[in-house]
């Protein structure tokens, strides 16, 4: 899949299943504020037999984590569809105090791969209650254009986190169509975002030739092409030798194009490195949740074999921190039981007083 192409197929919300890595992750609170978490994948034989180089999981695996590689594979239910995994990690942390459960493989991960978690426990006499929070940060590293450009934040909210606020009295053809024209103006700002990533390609490789007459030239016209580009807008694919050709039709000649003969894949590969940040589209996360006691709330509707269950992918993220939050309460049956102690003896004493 050439870079460009891979940019465009990822981020369109288009199908994207067979390129999409699958993980299960489960967290269950004790009630002693242990927290144990485990997730599962789907590794090569390389990994299975050891070798760690080829992990399949965004994270570092230091020693606090537990490899098992399980019997053949399992599948599970990733939101409709069935996944496969053949391999699963775990580790536990005291849940009241840090809880850093991962460390990023690169540090553009983070946002998806190590979310800040807190657990709060809080003694209520005949309860206690547990209060648990899961927040995946802003991916920041968009590009060179800011979507804010294209949509609000409660739009992106909407788009990309499904926040229906401010659409409540909306029927179902008018969301529709309100979403359409949200899907539009993102696939207007991923354009030019794509445009601005091959285009700034094109100038660094051109600022390393002693043509400097052309580079002042290309940067001073960079909206006029980009505004002249009516292909890129029907055919949703930028890439440096695309915009190669876009160049050598403002100015005539073949100059770009021979450059990116000359340099493509040093070209391709600098694009690829600049759009990074697509691979986190790439990955989808079912997030399950077991909490101690009676669940008294939860910011998801979703349930399987009680556990709270969440979705979490890249694109939940492109509007702002994703938060994951659950309450809970257990029975202090020791404190019942003191508390019918405690009443009849004072109902003791007060006879007794009135004898």
């Amino acid at each position: 899949m050439k870079s460009g192409s891979k940019i465009i197929v990822l981020v369109l919300l288009l199908s994207f299943t067979a390129c999409t890595s699958h993980f299960r992750m489960t967290t269950r609170v004790h009630r002693d504020g242990t927290v144990e978490r485990s997730v599962y994948a789907f590794a090569d034989s390389a990994f299975r037999a050891g070798d760690r180089s080829t992990t399949p999981f965004l994270f570092l695996l230091d020693a606090n984590w537990q490899v098992t590689c399980l019997d053949s594979f399992e599948l599970f239910d990733s939101f409709g569809e069935k996944q496969k995994v053949n391999v699963k990690v775990s580790r536990s942390l005291k849940g009241t105090e840090d809880m850093l459960f991962f460390t990023p493989k690169e540090e553009w991960m983070r946002s998806l791969v190590a979310p800040q978690e807190k657990l709060e426990k809080h003694f209520r006499w005949f309860y206690t209650y547990y209060t648990y929070s899961c927040s995946f940060g802003e991916i920041t590293e968009k590009g060179p254009v800011s979507m804010d450009k294209y949509l609000t934040k409660q739009e992106q909210r909407l788009l990309f986190q499904g926040d229906l606020n401010g659409c409540v009295d909306m029927n179902g053809i008018e969301l529709s169509e309100k979403l359409n024209q949200l899907t539009t103006q993102f696939q207007q700002w991923l354009y030019q975002t794509q445009f601005e990533l091959a285009y700034g390609v094109v100038e660094q490789f051109l600022d390393a030739l002693p043509d400097t007459v052309r580079l002042s030239q290309i940067r001073r016209d960079k909206m006029t092409v980009f505004a002249h580009d009516k292909t890129l807008k029907d055919k949703p694919d930028c890439s440096p030798e695309y915009i190669c050709k876009l160049l050598d039709e403002q100015y005539g000649g073949d100059f770009f194009t021979e450059m990116y003969k000359a340099r493509g894949e040093a070209m391709d590969k600098e694009f690829e490195k600049r759009g990074r940040i697509v691979e986190l589209f790439a990955n989808q996360i079912k997030f399950e949740l077991a909490m101690p006691g009676k669940l008294i709330a939860a910011n998801t509707q979703l349930t399987e074999d009680n556990q709270l269950i969440w979705k979490v992918d890249g694109y939940r993220l492109l509007p702002g921190e994703y938060v994951l939050k659950a309450e809970s309460r257990t029975a202090n049956v020791w404190t019942f039981w003191l508390t019918g102690v405690l009443l009849l003896f004072i109902g003791y004493v007060l006879i007794k007083k009135r004898k």
